[in-house]
């Protein structure tokens, strides 16, 4: 029988890094975001099914986690995430959007990596 944890959390990351994915189409740099959110859409669609890379969650965990670190310090000041819409207006406010996007791929993997250790 299948975990619900494995499959609650998989679902749920499953839809927010398709939505992120989708969102980043319309980005000035595509061919590097697009693939950055579908990795971990599909971590969190084999997670749905059980079968998690523990191996590959810490990699990619580490990976994810450095990159956010480098995108945040990158900014040379808070400006916050939202002006008057989504829309970018400040390359801070797109470096912070990008590292706190990179630390929920980050958190995700934590999350399968451990629930597998739990459950397998």
């Amino acid at each position: 029988m299948m975990n619900k944890a494995f499959l609650i959390s998989g679902i749920v990351f499953t839809i927010i890094f398709i939505l992120f994915a989708y969102w980043q189409l319309n980005d000035p740099d595509p061919i590097l975001w697009v693939p950055v959110y579908l990795i971990p859409a599909y971590t969190a669609l084999r997670a749905i099914t059980g079968k998690v890379n523990s191996e590959l969650m810490v990699v990619l965990f580490i990976l994810s986690g450095v990159a956010g670190l480098q995108t945040w310090v990158e900014m040379t000041a808070w400006e916050g995430f939202i002006t008057d819409g989504l829309s970018m207006k400040t390359m801070n406010q797109e470096l912070a959007r990008e590292a706190v996007g990179l630390w929920i791929t980050t958190f995700s993997f934590a999350t399968f990596y451990f629930l597998d250790k739990k459950y397998n």
